[in-house]
Formats: structure tokens, sequence, C-alpha cells
């Protein structure tokens, strides 16, 4: 995050502007009382001052190795992200609101994460089946592809289920729509896969629709940006934000594909706006049980499979199917069902995963504790032998 967080953290000048309200003023009122910080003050626990006991409010700017940086309401401060008074058993994500403790030991540390109102989220690289947050509490999620490449309508959706799910709104952002001689053409085909969605067609060079983008962003809101690299992710919070606070990198003539500039994952301050989070692009967007998201993705199938004769219609071979009703009048659209049904094969083979890795946790646990109760078994046999030798020797 460039330009400096100092200067960053003065965009928001109180915690409003971090999108802070009353069911959060609620919920730190009620944490702080199960931290027991008032109890801990009085019963002199080593804490420090008055404004050492007290607990910070404010929210996750920047996440690093251990640390956090946090946007307070006009300063910014850094904190370690666990102590023995972490509380939560969420992993501190850019965008948490929280509250920051005084450790005797580590200084300022995260010491509660509020509930998430919405968690963009997808599948952690890697053959364990586990999530990973890439986002929290963004109120918009932007689905970003550029239009110097050919429209990936497949990742385009794939990209809708990840935003839909969070719980987020999703608008479609197409950036650099000065390189296509009909950017409403290829609006209108984006449209075609994101029912339901705004989609925007902007361009940083020529300034089109660069307003309307703006809009989502009002005072207190904030939208996660969700793309590859390349795409002009850090060129549109430049231009949103009026000054240089992300760097920008070339992109690779060769396959139009970006360099990771942006390493963390951000929340920046739009000046007189909300706030953006921004991140390192995303390359694979691996789904995490988004099974709401592709409900919401592809509203007609949704739509049509609620007149399906049965429930546990797979809208295969069944009779009275009104998905394949629906095909068959030009409702739904051939590729669009091939693609969900690709989609929610991908998610009942994570749910297999999922089971069989609980399983073999489980079988690890059963023999873990077999070996403990062997050894305790081994451990008293072996004291009774030596007692019992003990008795015989003195007996003689």
């Amino acid at each position: 995050m460039n330009g400096g967080l100092d200067d960053l953290a003065q965009l928001t000048p109180d915690l409003a502007s971090l999108g802070w309200d009353e069911e959060l003023d609620a919920w730190a009122e009620a944490a702080e009382l199960e931290l027991g910080t008032e109890d801990d003050a009085a019963d002199g626990d080593g804490m420090g001052d008055e404004a050492a006991d007290r607990l910070i409010r404010g929210r996750l700017a920047q996440v690093t190795r251990g640390y956090s940086v946090i946007f307070t309401g006009g300063d910014a401060l850094l904190a370690a992200s666990g102590s023995a008074r972490f509380v939560s058993d969420d992993v501190p994500a850019t965008g948490d609101f929280v509250l920051v403790s005084h450790d005797p030991e580590d200084g300022p540390v995260i010491a509660a994460i509020a509930p998430r109102r919405t968690e963009l989220q997808r599948r952690a690289s890697g053959r364990v089946p586990e999530p990973q947050v890439l986002a929290a509490n963004a109120d918009e999620v932007f689905v970003m592809h550029g239009l110097d490449r050919e429209l990936n309508l497949r990742r385009l959706e794939r990209q809708l289920v990840v935003a839909w799910d969070s719980g987020a709104t999703p608008v479609v952002v197409l950036t650099k729509a000065d390189t296509v001689d009909d950017p409403a053409a290829v609006v209108e085909r984006a449209r075609a896969v994101a029912p339901e969605v705004d989609v925007l067609a902007v361009s940083i060079i020529s300034g089109d629709d660069l307003d309307a983008v703006a809009g989502h962003v009002p005072p207190g809101r904030s939208v996660a940006l969700l793309g590859p690299s390349g795409i002009g992710k850090s060129s549109l919070v430049n231009a949103l934000s009026a000054g240089r606070v992300q760097r920008i990198g070339e992109v690779r003539a060769a396959d139009r594909r970006g360099r990771h500039t942006t390493v963390t994952r951000d929340l920046i301050p739009l000046p007189d706006r909300g706030l953006v989070i921004d991140a390192p692009g995303v390359r694979e967007i691996g789904l995490w049980q988004a099974y709401d998201g592709l409900k919401k993705a592809f509203p007609e199938i949704t739509a049509a499979a609620a007149t399906c004769r049965f429930t546990d219609c797979d809208h295969q071979a069944e009779p009275d199917c009104g998905v394949r009703a629906s095909l068959a009048d030009g409702a739904i659209a051939p590729r669009r069902l091939e693609h969900w049904h690709e989609l929610g094969a991908e998610l009942a083979l994570q749910e297999d995963q999922l089971e069989e890795f609980a399983w073999r946790a489980e079988s690890r646990d059963r023999a873990a504790a077999e070996d403990e109760r062997d050894a305790t078994r081994s451990s008293r046999r072996s004291r009774t032998r030596r007692s019992r030798g003990r008795g015989r020797r003195r007996g003689r």
C-alpha cells in the first residue's frame, strides 16, 4: 500500500468512515465484557495505564505475517495478529472489524474479531480442502475482467458464484474499454451470463463509466476487487482515489498477463468516498461450499429446478424435469447448463474430500488414543511387576 499508511488512515477520520455502526458498537460492548477488561484493570494484571487497558476499535487494513495494520479512525497502528487474549476462531482478514488490546509481552494485539457480515472466499490452493478468505465485510464485489483479452464467460460465471456466495452484491466491471471497438456489445455478452447484475465497461484513459463505478463506493461502504493480475485493478483504485495509492505493473505482451504488483490485501480509503479492498490477482478461483452462490449466479436454472417433479432431480433423464423443459424452450442456454453441472460436480467432489479428510482425522485421533491407552496399560503393568518383585524380595 503506497502513499503511506498514516496518510491513508487520515482519509478515515472516524470509525463511521470505516463502516463502523451501532450494531458494531453493541458487539464491541459485549466483547469488552466477555474479555473482562474492566475487571483486569481493577485486579492490577500489569496491563499498564488506563489507555493501555481500554480496547481500541478499528478495522483491519492489511495483514502481514504475524502482524496486522489497523485503521482506528484517524490513526493507524500495528498489532500482533493473536495472543493468549485472542478470543476468535477466525484468522484475521483484510476488512475485519476488530478490537485491539495491549498485551504485556506483545504490545498491541488483536483481541477480538466481529462476526463477518460478508466473507469473500475461495478454496485455498493445495491438496487439503480448506477456505481462504480474500476480503471481509465488503458490501459489493467488483468482478473484474480486462477487455484487452477475450471475454472468458466461464471464468466470469465462476467469479460470480464466488461473489454471490460471499453475501455481498456483485458488480461486473469490464476494464480497458478503450481497447475494443464496440464496448456495448461486450457488455451485452457479459449481461447474458450475469443476470440481475450491474455491468459496467470502464476506461481509465477516456474516463468512460468512471463516475458510475465511483457511485458504487459511497462513504461508509466497502467494495472488494476480484480478478486476475494485469486487468487494471490497481489502475482503477488510482483513478478512484485521485492519487497513486497502488503500484502499476506492466502487462506481458505475449499472453496479456500482468505481474503481481499488489502483494498484500489492502483496505484503501477513497477521498470523500468509501473503501476498496484490493488484493493480488487471483488466477485460480476454486469454489468453497458455494451452493448459495451457485443458485444466485444461475437464477434461470434455479427457477426451473423448482418446477421439477422430484426434489432430488439431477436434470439428466428424470421425467417432468423443469430444467430440461426450459432448455428445450430456449429459456436456458445449453452452455450455461453444462457449466452449471460442472460447477455442481466440483462442489460435490469437495464434499467427498471433506468427508474423507474428516474420516482420516478421526482415525488418526482414534489410533493416537489407542496408543496412549496401550502405553498407559504397559506402564501400569511394569509398575505392578516392579512392586511385586520388591514384595518378594522383602518376603525372603
